[in-house]
């Protein structure tokens, strides 16, 4: 076992916190399936608001299914400016679905394990209970909880009360970044989990995961709570078969996603007039004898985040040499997601417009980021999909290539 500090806020007698969490866990594993209802605070990283969501799940752990470990039928409550809607998911162990109130998708397990298992981490679930490793800490792995004691986090455990219920409250510290990382250039500076257990049987009612990071001189918080509001032991496994569903729910068989073609090299680049963050409006045919380098990003991509370093060097670089740097933002509001902070933490002085979707889907962009090279006629020259450190001297030389046609 790693070294483990652990602090104890109750006298030398009583227990500590790695007693408390073994007993929570040997609870965890006692439980096979069964109700609950949760709530899900969460605040992203990239945002401002914290989003409350309800759930309600019945489950069945399948010990030898590799995709989920158990049968579920999920419900989703969901919140949205004026509107509010449900999404369904069913997983029978044969086949994953999805549903709103009329239509839905059917996605066979035999042929397409892998596509479920890429999209399984927009699920959310209460984990104490329903992972097949049954760890009361959920932690940053995509299926099964690492175990934590084999990790070098700080444990302190005192006495509360939730909601009433006198609790266990145990506090970890995760250990921080000494750097930042190699493919975002994030790096977390603080990462605490908290976790409620209840006294009487050791059941984990409530945890909560937070995270500061540093990115490029901005400092961001991200936080998730999740809170069991009720649970029943007892498994209803009509709910955990298509039978569950609606009749009046029609189902379509899954077809995997295609990703439009790309705009054609030398075809013209699709026009617009777009705002800036001041309001200013600029057009794409104001720009035609400049090579201009177009970025299709959005604050919540790490990998768009991890871009703007490298594209703020060129502009800085060939600015004066006939180059237009150009940052497209179609998904935040200037306003709301307070965009002006967010360039100006990391130093962007290039020119950065805002559009509807629409602008993205008529450039036919189906990952973040997307970049173009327009030579001096406006014209498509080049496109790059994501970005890696190791493009930056691909960009660079894409771009000096074209600055030296004439």
């Amino acid at each position: 076992m790693a070294a483990i500090a652990v602090v104890i806020a109750s006298c030398n007698s009583g227990p500590t916190a790695e007693d408390v969490l073994r007993k929570s866990y040997q609870k965890c594993q006692s439980i096979q399936g069964g109700h609950y209802e949760m709530t899900l605070k969460k605040k992203w990283m990239s945002g401002n608001d914290t989003i409350i969501t309800p759930y309600i799940c019945d489950f069945k752990k399948l010990p030898d299914d590799t995709i989920f470990g158990k049968a579920f039928n999920l419900v989703e409550h969901v919140e949205y400016l004026d509107s509010t809607w449900s999404n369904y998911y069913l997983y029978t162990g044969n086949e994953e679905v999805f549903y709103g109130d009329s239509t839905g998708t059917i996605v066979s397990c035999d042929l397409w394990a892998k596509d479920i298992i890429a999209g399984r981490h927009n699920l959310d679930f209460y984990t104490p209970l329903t992972n097949k490793s049954s760890y009361p800490v959920r932690t940053n792995t995509d299926m099964d909880d690492e175990n934590i004691f084999d990790k070098d986090h700080s444990f302190s455990l005192s006495e509360t009360q939730l909601d009433g219920k006198p609790c266990y409250l145990v506090d970890i510290l995760g250990p921080a970044d000494e750097e930042p990382d190699s493919i975002y250039g994030m790096q977390t500076i603080r990462y605490e989990i908290n976790l409620w257990i209840d006294k009487e049987d050791y059941m984990p009612i409530q945890y909560s995961i937070a995270f500061d990071n540093i990115q490029q001189q901005d400092t961001m918080y991200q936080y998730e709570e999740f809170k069991l509001l009720a649970f029943d032991p007892n498994v209803d496994e009509s709910k955990l078969t298509l039978e569950s569903i609606p009749k009046n729910v029609v189902l379509k068989d899954y077809e995997p996603y295609k990703a439009p073609e790309p705009l054609p090299e030398g075809s013209p680049a699709p026009d617009w007039t777009l705002p800036t963050l001041t309001g200013e409006m600029v057009s794409l045919a104001d720009l035609k004898g400049k090579v201009v380098l177009l970025d299709f990003f959005y604050k919540g991509c790490g990998p768009c985040c991890a871009a703007l370093p490298v594209l703020q060097s060129l502009h800085e670089k060939y600015k004066d040499k006939g180059f237009i740097m150009i940052g497209i933002d179609p998904i935040d509001d200037p306003e709301e997601d307070e965009m002006a902070d967010f360039l100006a933490k990391r130093g962007i002085t290039y020119t950065v417009l805002f559009s509807e979707r629409k602008l993205y889907q008529t450039y036919q962009v189906w990952a973040f980021p997307t970049l173009f090279f327009l030579d001096r006629e406006g014209k498509i020259a080049k496109m790059h999909k994501g970005f890696g450190k190791d493009m930056e001297e691909e960009l660079e030389a894409d771009l000096v290539e074209l600055l030296e046609k004439r």
